[in-house]
């Protein structure tokens, strides 16, 4: 594995996926997601600010061993603070990690923030949804930022159901990135954290199983990802959310305003100035659009080359634009007018529901 790792190749250990701070390491879509709270706390004390990370849910296929693999992950950065705690049940963890969110604003708050984990299937996803709005109205702090890990199945290979959580997760009031592979499973989960800080928004990040199972080689270098904080002032409302338990009216009825028309309004301008969605192929005269999410799109780039489109070239000559939409819902009208412009037929790629098709 020439390159894999900053040291040299007959010295390289697994525990690399973890412990470097630069160049590249071999890993799979669950170890991605275990390195996050490492990464993020990294960055945070680069940038001056003491946080601690906390993790806390149900295990579950796709995210089978997520929870072993955090603790791994922590055990080779025992100078960060970061505590994992697997629950009895979902809703316990989500419950824990709205806690994790209030801790910065008591008077023995030992950290600027806690970067708070909830992870689960998405049977546990439907389970702990009480517990998960209430985090959500809540909100996230401005030093810590909640994430939800949603592991989907939506070919039931080892559910007894199939799931597709697009639906619940935006009911939710849950901003959605979607990973096509393990490299965007540990940068749009850098992503996540970052929108929640800014937005006050819990964040949430879609895992199937081709992206926890999937392995290969990614870039763990620090300056590999730069993150764009877009101008976020709207109508005189605070940049800065203060999370709050007190949920009673007027209160929350004040919440659910601040929610829909201006956290959802900064995670969009987020996505905006950080390229999360993207036209990636087409021109002008292109008459065939088709947009997708996640791992759909890599399958529509596969099924193009099997007929015989294999470069960005060939698909634009045959007309036909891409549109790859990392951060698919709140949904961006923006780019999906640009998109659609000049285009006789869309057709939108989705595992189940028809979530960005019937928003389109």
């Amino acid at each position: 594995m020439p390159g894999a790792s900053s040291n040299a190749t007959s010295d390289y250990q697994l525990s690399d996926r973890y412990a470097d701070h630069a160049g590249t390491v071999f890993m799979t879509g669950i170890h991605a997601l275990a390195r996050l709270p490492i990464e993020q706390l990294r960055a945070d004390r680069a940038a001056g600010l003491n946080t601690a990370a906390f993790a806390s849910g149900y295990q579950g296929s796709p995210l089978s061993g997520l929870d072993q693999e955090f603790v791994r992950a922590a055990q080779t950065a025992p100078q960060l603070p970061i505590v994992v705690r697997p629950n009895v049940n979902e809703e316990l963890g989500a419950t824990a990690v709205m806690g994790s969110q209030l801790a910065p604003g008591q008077p023995d708050a030992t950290h600027d923030g806690v970067l708070g984990i909830w992870y689960g299937k998405a049977p546990g996803l439907d389970r702990a949804g009480d517990a998960i709005r209430h985090g959500v109205y809540a909100g996230a702090s401005r030093y810590g930022g909640a994430l939800v890990i949603v592991g989907d199945d939506p070919a039931a290979k080892s559910s007894t159901v199939p799931s597709s959580s697009d639906l619940a997760l935006m009911d939710l009031h849950l901003p959605v990135v979607y990973p096509a592979d393990v490299q965007e499973a540990l940068d749009l989960g850098r992503h996540a954290v970052a929108m929640s800080r800014l937005t006050g928004l819990w964040t949430s990040i879609k895992i199937v199983a081709a992206v926890a199972d999937g392995s290969g080689t990614v870039d763990v270098s620090p300056d590999r990802l730069r993150i764009v904080v877009p101008d976020m002032a709207i109508d005189g409302v605070p940049l800065v959310h203060e999370p709050d338990a007190r949920l009673l009216p007027p209160i929350n009825m004040q919440i659910e305003r601040d929610i829909r028309t201006t956290r959802f309004e900064r995670a969009r301008r987020y996505a905006s100035a950080n390229n999360l969605n993207r036209i990636t192929v087409g021109r002008d005269d292109a008459w065939l659009g088709i947009a997708a999410t996640g791992v759909t799109y890599g399958e529509v780039r596969e099924s193009l080359r099997r007929l015989g489109l294999e470069s960005d070239d060939a698909i634009a000559a045959a007309g036909i634009r891409l549109l790859q939409l990392r951060l698919p819902l709140p949904f961006d009208a923006e780019v999906a007018r640009e998109f659609a412009r000049g285009l006789d037929e869309i057709v939108v790629v989705e595992e189940k529901d028809p979530t960005i098709e019937l928003l389109m």
